[in-house]
């Protein structure tokens, strides 16, 4: 449907990718005001949509409110604060207390100080923040947020870790291999059908029930109790021990005995699993690379998933090795496949070389190696891979006559208690080695792959005089993505304006609301409000002079419209661009708008003496929506995105979107729907009666208006 022409320029690409991604960082968050009135609830909603949340909020006052609020959803959090004879947030716990319900509670209070936090938190409270301090409101929401997120996830991951265990138990019964399960006293918990059966066991036999080593012979007893110790111990890598094992009948046969912490019914045991066979299995050249003598890469998959899991369990910290060949695909194209082996597996010998073999050494891929390296320090893991590069990039190969060399990036990615799964391991592995190969260096390097920090905490003065600046030297920009009728539109085509500041150090350009969300500069508001008005009008006027009409959805903030002379300030722009006035809607936030009824009353009454269309956005997470659209009686509304992301969680949601809808319908008020992701959810909106809708899907935000409106 987009008439925009791709460039095919990766650079647009990338742009565009991390553009969608910052649409989608807006997380939905479902909040509890207790004991708070609509005007007290609003700026903190405005806060939190400046900081990329969708905030759905619910007024409660009473314990019966509260109680019937609990019963309907799931919440996020509750703000409150504690008023002496009303129902607050110590009562609040003690319910949530009584149900088992786990939502932080942040307790309001006019002052902070370091008695009512130590009251505040003795009473259970998640935190005790002063209204007042907006910045550390923010960090604190913020924060429990994502501690609340984590926890929901451990819930996850143990009944998932339950039902893990229920399965390798079946797994194990089914296992040719003999397997027993010892406690930590060395007891036996549980042996499989295919012990007994290799050991010439009898249902319900005694001997089922005798330690281990009774089952070896005696001069291999007391190797086999070593190792046993040995892995209670260090649960970093499975312990092997080659012992000759005993049958009931007194045969004798060579094993390999791998042993290696696990769970059991619950509960942490040894697990040892016997290979009735000389041969070291790990060994098998089933496991190898046939090119690089290295392990394949499912098995090193298999072994750096176990080694996320037994660092989870702390002690047992290791890193990911990443080595990337940087000439890989010109190796190839010159040498052709055969050749491009030898240069492999010329490397894959420095491998052998340098590293000891209790590091696992792999190929990953076909011009990747990894290593799982067995040792807690990222110091050390990265002088290794620092002494790996150097001797890669020294080795002259000879490829039938042709001398060759090639070099190589390598990322590295610590695994630890806090280690993500291990594909999110790669890739931060990966994504190092690649900032190694594109930072100038072209290589032949290596980097400790590390988290970025949050873009929204580091939040100063600083920021007011880079906008400032930024309109001294010119460096903001415009963009416009387009609004589309679901119905007919009658000629008219609809741009939504977006305002973004032009980074000198070549990054993708910025929002000014990521570094203005949690501070209040009015005349720098004022000034941005007013840049932005004027340079749209231009470009409005320039495609009316090309016989293009086009209508323009502009952002206002709070402090603009309660300007008492700004209303005069419009009419000259319109009279000085020769638009006529219908063709400019201005929008604003729906919280900011219930904050400042009075001024935003006035400025519509002048907008609509203008001639001017008047939109609400993230309409519908108010309290005070359905008084501010009857005092304010909008042209348009734009829903919050909340409601377009919970459709299809439930019937309730579809119930109580398409009862909005039908609402508005009646008020004769057009209604537009963000954040439009697929064909799926276009057509359901068309269906519930959504007049408009907008999102990447369509065509995200652009230089030029040039979307292709159809009829």
């Amino acid at each position: 449907m987009s008439g925009q022409t791709a460039t095919g320029e990766p650079d647009g690409l990338l742009k565009r990718i991390i553009s969608e991604q910052r649409q989608r960082l807006r997380k939905n968050v479902h909040i509890l005001f207790l004991g708070l009135t609509a005007e007290e609830a609003d700026p903190i909603i405005t806060l939190l949509r400046g900081a990329r949340l969708a905030p759905r909020g619910q007024q409660v006052q009473s314990a019966e409110e509260f109680n019937q609020a609990l019963s309907e959803r799931s919440w996020d959090l509750i703000l409150s604060p504690q008023v002496e004879g009303q129902f607050g947030a110590k009562e609040a716990v003690q319910i949530l207390h009584r149900l088992n319900k786990d939502i932080p509670i942040i307790q309001l209070v006019p002052q902070n100080t370091s008695q009512t936090l130590l009251q505040g938190l003795k009473a259970r409270m998640a935190t005790v923040i002063s209204l007042e301090e907006q910045e550390l409101l923010l960090i604190q929401i913020r924060r429990q947020l994502e501690h609340l997120e984590k926890r929901r996830r451990l819930r996850i991951v143990e009944a998932e870790l339950a039902e893990s265990e229920k399965q390798c138990q079946q797994l194990a019964e089914l296992s040719r291999l003999p397997i027993i399960y010892l406690s930590s006293e060395l007891k036996p918990v549980y042996s499989n059908p295919a012990f007994s059966e290799q050991f010439g066991l009898e249902e319900h036999n005694s001997l089922q029930h005798e330690p281990l080593d009774k089952f070896t012979i005696l001069k291999d007893r007391d190797p086999l109790k070593a190792a046993l110790h040995e892995a209670l111990e260090n649960n970093s890598h499975a312990i092997k021990t080659e012992l000759k094992a005993r049958r009931v009948d007194g045969t004798n046969f060579q094993a390999t005995f791998s042993i290696q912490q696990a769970r059991y019914l619950n509960q942490n045991c040894l697990q040892v699993i016997i290979h009735p066979d000389s041969r070291n299995t790990e060994e098998r050249f089933e496991n190898l690379d046939p090119t690089t003598g290295l392990y394949d890469g499912n098995y090193f998959i298999n072994a750096l998933e176990k080694a996320v899991h037994r660092a989870l369990n702390g002690g047992s910290d290791c890193s990911l090795l990443y080595i990337k060949f940087d000439n890989y695909s010109a190796l190839q194209s010159e040498l052709g496949i055969t050749g491009s082996d030898i240069v492999l597996a010329d490397a894959a010998e420095v491998l052998h070389k340098e590293i000891n073999k209790i590091h696992l050494c792999a190929r990953l891929d076909e011009g990747v190696f990894a290593v799982l390296f067995h040792d807690p320090s990222p110091d050390k893991a990265i002088k290794l891979a620092q002494q790996l590069c150097n001797a890669i990039a020294k080795l002259n190969i000879d490829v039938v006559g042709t001398m060759v060399q090639t070099s190589c990036s390598i990322g590295i990615s610590s695994i630890n208690d806090n280690a993500p799964h291990y594909v999110e391991l790669i890739d931060r592995a990966r994504s190092a080695a690649d900032e190694v190969l594109n930072n100038g260096q072209r290589g032949n390097g290596a980097k400790l792959f590390e988290l970025s920090t949050d873009e929204h905490e580091n939040i100063d003065d600083s920021s007011i005089k880079m906008i400032l600046d930024a309109l001294e030297n010119d460096k903001f920009r415009i963009l416009f993505q387009p609004i589309v009728a679901l119905a007919s539109t009658n000629g008219w085509g609809n741009y939504e304006v977006f305002l973004r500041l032009q980074q000198d150090n070549g990054e993708d350009d910025l929002s000014p609301n990521v570094f203005l969300s949690t501070m209040d500069h009015a005349d720098t508001n004022i000034r941005l409000d007013k840049w932005v008005i004027e340079h749209t009008l231009r470009r409005v006027a320039e495609q009316l002079k090309e016989q293009h009409r086009s209508r323009v959805f502009i952002n206002l903030t709070a402090q603009f419209y309660q300007e008492p002379e700004i209303l005069s300030w419009i009419a000259e722009q319109l009279k000085e661009q020769r638009i006529p006035a219908e063709m400019v809607i201005f929008q604003a936030n729906e919280s900011d708008l219930s904050t400042s009824q009075t001024q935003a009353e006035q400025f519509r009454f002048g907008l609509k003496k203008l001639g001017c269309k008047f939109c609400i956005k993230h309409f519908g997470v108010s309290e005070n929506r359905e008084l501010l659209r009857r005092k304010l009686k909008p042209d348009l509304v734009k829903l919050d995105g909340s409601y377009i992301q919970d459709l299809n969680s439930s019937k309730e949601s579809d119930k109580a979107f398409a009862a909005l809808i039908k609402q508005l319908k009646s008020a004769e008020i057009g209604t537009v729907a963000p954040l439009v992701e697929d064909t799926k959810l276009m057509g359901k909106l068309w269906k519930l009666g959504v007049d408009y809708i907008q999102g990447y899907y369509l065509q995200p935000p652009g230089p030029d208006m040039n979307y292709d409106f159809f009829e």
